[in-house]
């Protein structure tokens, strides 16, 4: 079993990240010149994320937030432990990319335009999980 005991934690913990990343006064307006939809297929457990950068919108699941309704430029699919590592500043995604832990559909280069621009959000997302009372899921990484 991962990190997450259902659905609902990768969208409280991995979806709220993507929440505040739009939200973010300096990072917001530079995610949106990006302008992808990307969508984020994780498993273990099963979950769906998928973001459209450039209209700020971000759909948790089939029924969760707002609905995308532009193409999908790229897909990725992984584990949601991987995601989760990702966020805690532990993953170097093209990597991951070529050792098969993360598989992309559609356009690579919509993927690594946003990596560098999240990269100041590993901390953010340290203090979601510890503001949510989780810190095990960090101290399970470190």
């Amino acid at each position: 079993m991962g990190v997450f005991k259902d659905e609902d934690e990768v969208y409280r913990y991995l979806g709220r990240i993507f929440q505040v990343s739009l939200a973010d006064s300096e990072l917001g307006p530079k995610l949106r010149k990006v302008g992808s939809v990307l969508k984020l297929n994780q498993s273990d457990p099963e979950s769906t994320i998928v973001i459209d950068f450039g209209e700020g919108v971000v759909q948790l699941g089939k029924d969760g937030g707002a609905e995308v309704t532009r193409p999908i430029d790229a897909e990725l699919e992984m584990l949601a432990d991987t995601a989760h590592r990702f966020w805690l500043g532990k993953v170097n995604v093209a990597l991951a990319m070529a050792r098969g832990q993360i598989k992309t559909k559609g356009k690579v280069s919509a993927v690594m335009k946003v990596v560098p621009i999240t990269k100041p959000l590993f901390g953010t997302y340290e203090n979601i999980l510890r503001e949510a009372g989780r810190a095990d899921l960090v101290d399970a990484v470190n």
